[in-house]
């Protein structure tokens, strides 16, 4: 099962909570605050991340969690190269200069934490963890569907 972030920057209020939260959980925030909003890892596919397939020294692993499957940083095969981060679309890659390793987010599959840091600390519910099977159940729910358009229509009357 692939598991993946899904935000609404429209919702964010900038507080940080989500930055802080996950820097106070792993040492260093794997999530990056833009202008605006905070942009987290888009967790690619595993066979096709480039971060993972630009590494030379297979640095960056596949772990199955009990919510899905993502992407890790085996910190003992990381020689600290940076490709990973030069290779990521939106450069988020981090690096930890004690660990001399580099950090990516993992939804916090490889912690204890039943909801990631980051989801649990965001309390304007910007943050949400969702599964692709999920994500497409929901496409496929015609009442849902009907629903959303409906929200739309009213959403966008009243930002008019």
């Amino acid at each position: 099962m692939k598991t993946l972030m899904v935000t609404d920057p429209q919702m964010c209020t900038e507080c940080e909570a989500c930055i802080n939260a996950c820097k106070k959980t792993y040492g260093t925030a794997r999530a990056r605050k833009t202008d605006s909003i905070p942009i987290f890892c888009m967790h690619c596919h595993p066979d096709k991340a480039p971060c993972r397939r630009i590494c030379p020294h297979n640095a960056i692993e596949v772990i199955d969690g009990e919510d899905g499957e993502t992407l890790i940083v085996n910190e003992e095969n990381c020689i600290l190269c940076k490709l990973c981060a030069i290779a990521c679309p939106i450069g988020i890659i981090s690096f930890d200069k004690e660990k001399k390793s580099a950090e990516k987010c993992t939804l916090c599959l490889e912690s204890d934490n039943i909801i990631p840091a980051c989801v649990e600390a965001c309390k304007d519910n910007v943050l949400n963890v969702f599964s692709i099977e999920d994500l497409q159940e929901l496409k496929n729910d015609e009442n849902l569907t009907e629903e959303l358009q409906e929200a739309i229509k009213t959403f966008k009357s009243k930002s008019n």
